[in-house]
């Protein structure tokens, strides 16, 4: 099923207001989203908004939305699926199209394992009936019928659980041109690399972060054993390293964090700023996209991290443009809680590989550099 089938399905039921957060499931269909003008289409910032924003379109216009998501996603909706959406509480109707990550019998990333293997289960604990999309039209069109035929007895969402492949690839969707002299994330962290010291700690946010500084250290013949890498969780790194800058003040704990994820969590900011931690460093990676799941825009374009950051009570905050105004920034900072803000371009090398060590034995490692035994 081509991007643009999909979308006909979705136009043909009336189905035209779609939110949600991208996954790589959705890339080519989501890009295409894009180019429908007969869609409104609003990215959020974390799926329980996106149930949230579903909720008042259905009640300003009685019609139905469609909100999309990673399955892992489904944990940050919910609350107000369960408290807002429901029949027994507003009964409110939507569409959940929910990219099925670690799918039982596909090989994903082990942190999509648990997610894949207790979704049904966890759909039918919530009363939330579903069928399994199909890259067949014919079969889709059926699950949109029974869709429909649902809402007709009960207010209430339908989920379609969307495997891999499903949507085919459309390449022509893409646009990966790159600005001359654009500053790549890559060639940043490599520089953070060979800039800090072995008692530096490292955390890095979710996605292609944590996979380039991975290959990093492997090309530079280095141990990993001072970087945790966050693989999931998204949004979640910045007070993962809030909680290891607290108890670990002999270190300086270096946060390297996305726009998106940093949008994702922002209440993070404030009880960072409220605690202080003068040894944290926290870096915002922006290139206002979701780069691991189709480059689709984030807010980080309406959005000034310097401004928020300073309003929370980080001591000093930041942007920059230029590596070279990053490098001038590290060797002045000693201590004091900062957010450095650096723009770069969404790109990343297409042979770009994955760690070849296990979430636990990175954390195992990890522990044992700080020195501490289980």
């Amino acid at each position: 099923m081509t991007p643009l089938n999909l979308i006909d399905l979705l136009l043909e039921n009336n189905y035209s207001y779609i939110t949600g957060v991208p996954d790589s499931i959705f890339k080519y269909f989501l890009l295409a989203v894009d180019r429908e003008p007969r869609f409104k289409h609003i990215i959020t910032n974390n799926e329980g908004e996106s149930a949230a924003l579903a909720a008042g379109y259905h009640l300003a216009t009685g019609k139905i939305p469609v909100i999309y998501m990673q399955n892992s996603g489904l944990g940050n909706a919910i609350n107000p699926l369960t408290s807002l959406l429901d029949e027994n509480i507003y009964s409110i109707p939507s569409i959940l199209m929910i990219a099925w990550r670690g799918m039982p019998g596909e090989s994903d990333e082990p942190q999509h394992k648990k997610m894949g293997d207790i979704l049904p289960g966890m759909l039918s604990l919530l009363g939330i009936p579903y069928a399994v999309a199909d890259s067949s039209v014919e079969r889709m069109q059926y699950i949109l019928k029974q869709a429909k035929k649902h809402f007709k007895t009960r207010k209430q969402s339908f989920a379609i659980l969307f495997p891999k492949n499903v949507i085919a690839a459309d390449k022509s969707l893409e646009n990966n041109l790159q600005p001359k002299n654009a500053l790549l994330r890559e060639s940043l962290l490599e520089w953070l690399v060979a800039n800090t010291t072995e008692k530096d700690v490292l955390i890095t946010t979710t996605g292609k972060t944590s996979r380039e500084l991975y290959e990093i250290r492997e090309r530079q013949g280095q141990d990993h054993s001072r970087d945790f890498l966050t693989v999931g969780s998204m949004g979640c790194a910045s007070t993962l390293a809030l909680g290891i800058a607290m108890e670990r003040k002999d270190r300086r704990v270096i946060l390297v964090d996305g726009d998106g994820a940093c949008l994702m969590r922002l209440e993070a900011l404030a009880t960072i700023g409220a605690i202080q931690p003068s040894n944290l460093l926290h870096l915002v990676i922006d290139n206002n996209a979701y780069e691991s799941t189709g480059s689709q825009k984030t807010l980080s374009h309406h959005v000034d991290f310097v401004k928020i950051a300073e309003a929370c009570g980080y001591a000093e905050s930041m942007a920059f443009n230029q590596l070279s105004e990053v490098e001038v920034a590290l060797k002045r900072w000693k201590s004091g809680l900062a957010m450095w803000v650096i723009k770069t371009f969404p790109h990343s090398r297409d042979n770009l590989g994955r760690p070849k060590t296990s979430p636990l034995e990175n954390k195992q490692s990890f522990m044992q550099a700080l020195g501490i035994e289980e």
